[in-house]
């Protein structure tokens, strides 16, 4: 009996593995230039979809992480929320009408090695009966690609200006504290996105910097490459002319040998 245990148990594990691993995964990114911090406070509110997906008509939340959303030809996806971090979240979904199944997907903004935003976007899943992986992949890198290239185009990201943190309400003698912990996260954000302008601005100069290094070198380049053309057209103007020359000398009629005067014999 216990051996039968043991081997219904090994068998759940082996479904349970093939299960986990999914047949396709998409992978996303879209270049963003302001700071993290910035396009998460854009697009990572939970139902901020709606605001930045165009095929996304509502997006209403529910219970335990749970969110509706109402697409503009009038289906409806469930999904829940498994993970947060800063600037990011991973969700799964629940019920929807695309050709999938075992859907998990991630959301992150993360900074780049330039001080901007790279927004990627993954999701792991299996096909749905009756679809190929083919054709689930690219139904869901269709929508990754709408949503990230509308983000990348129509949405506006404002920081706030450096090192000016937003003017806090007069605190009142019975909520002070509360009018600081406010006016705290606020300047908070102002230091940080004085270090991503900074940054943006670095990067700014060292591309400057590397694009007239890189026209300086190209145009240095090509006047020694119209200098060595015209040595060497000169170089074979010259060769020409020897050889038409020599050509000339050996192919020139000989001219014809003059007779000897015939001096009398004395007798």
């Amino acid at each position: 009996m216990n051996v039968l245990k043991i081997v219904a148990a090994l068998a759940a594990i082996a479904a349970g593995g093939v299960h986990a691993a999914h047949a396709v995964e998409v992978r996303k990114v879209a270049e963003v230039k302001a700071a993290p911090a910035v396009v998460w406070a854009k697009v990572g509110e939970w139902c901020a979809i709606k605001s930045w997906h165009p095929a996304i008509a509502d997006c209403k939340p529910g219970k335990k992480g749970v969110r509706t959303l109402t697409l503009k030809d009038g289906g409806q996806i469930l999904e829940k929320i498994t993970k947060t971090g800063p600037n990011t979240y991973s969700y799964d979904i629940i019920d929807s009408p695309l050709p999938v199944k075992n859907y998990s997907a991630t959301l992150t903004a993360k900074v780049d090695s330039l001080g901007t935003t790279d927004l990627v976007w993954t999701a792991k899943f299996d096909p749905a009966k009756g679809k190929t992986a083919a054709e689930a992949e690219a139904v869901i890198a269709g929508i990754f690609d709408a949503g990230l290239n509308n983000i990348k185009t129509n949405i506006k990201f404002d920081a706030p200006a450096v090192g000016v943190a937003p003017a806090a309400a007069p605190a009142t003698a019975a909520a002070p504290a509360a009018a600081a912990a406010k006016v705290a996260p606020l300047t908070a954000a102002a230091k940080a996105a004085a270090r991503d302008e900074a940054r943006l601005k670095a990067r700014e100069e060292r591309r400057k910097r590397y694009e007239a290094a890189k026209l300086a070198a190209m145009e240095k380049y090509a006047r020694a490459k119209a200098v060595f053309a015209e040595k060497a057209k000169a170089a074979a103007d010259a060769a020409k002319a020897a050889y038409e020359k020599a050509k000339a000398a050996l192919t020139a009629p000989a001219a014809p040998a003059t007779p000897a005067t015939s001096v009398p014999k004395k007798t």
